[in-house]
Formats: structure tokens, sequence, C-alpha cells
């Protein structure tokens, strides 16, 4: 995910670079062509759209580069402790709780059966 993410900054970067290097062009008399202000709105446009799916992937990678540790214990006992109150009754907070830390589990379970499968292909 790392490299991903630098490949994506670093393409940033260089359509920035270029941005940059063509609105010094407008500084010569000759720049009254209209090719020039379009390719100059194009780099604009694609910078938007590289820059918003970068903060795409951080924010995946914010979210699945989450520490975890065993929690199965705690959550048996907030769910004990909340049948007892109300028999059968769990709030909506524990459910989604649980249902985030699985999520977590699914990803880390995927990314070490992904490291299982290209080990064998090498």
């Amino acid at each position: 995910m790392e490299e991903l993410l630098n490949v994506v900054s670093d393409g940033i970067k260089k359509i920035n670079t270029n941005i940059a290097r063509n609105k010094k062009y407008f500084d010569y008399p000759f720049t009254s062509n209209c090719d020039h202000y379009y390719k100059l709105m194009l780099l604009h446009s694609q910078s938007e759209c590289w820059e918003q799916f970068l903060q795409l992937l951080v924010s995946f990678n914010e979210k699945r580069n989450v520490e975890f540790n065993k929690r199965s214990n705690d959550f048996e006992r907030r769910l004990k402790n909340e049948k007892a109150g109300i028999p059968g009754f769990v709030t909506q907070a524990t459910l989604t709780q649980i249902i985030d830390y699985m999520r977590t589990l699914e990803w880390k379970i995927e990314e070490l059966v992904g490291v299982k499968i290209q080990n064998k292909e090498v």
C-alpha cells in the first residue's frame, strides 16, 4: 500500500511541476494560443483527480493499518453484562464495535492469505 501511495504522490508532483512549467510559458508575449490554455486546464483537472484518488488511498490505508488486540474476552464480558441488565438485549454500540473488529480481522486474514499465495508462486 505504501508503494502505491508513493507512486501516486510522485505522479502528482510531476503533474504539478508540469503545470508550473506551463504557467511560466505565459510570461512570454506569444502566449495567445488557445491550445496552451486548454492543455493547462486539462493538467489542472488531472491533478485534482489524482489528489482525490490519493486522499481515498490514504483513508483506506488509515482504516486498514489499525493495530488490534485480542478482544474476545472484552466482548464476552460486555455481552454478559448487557444481557444481565435486560435479557436478550445487546446495545447497538457493542454490535458496531464487534462488526468493526470482525472487518479488521478479515482484512488481516486477506493479507495473510495473499502473502501465502504469493509465497507459493515464488
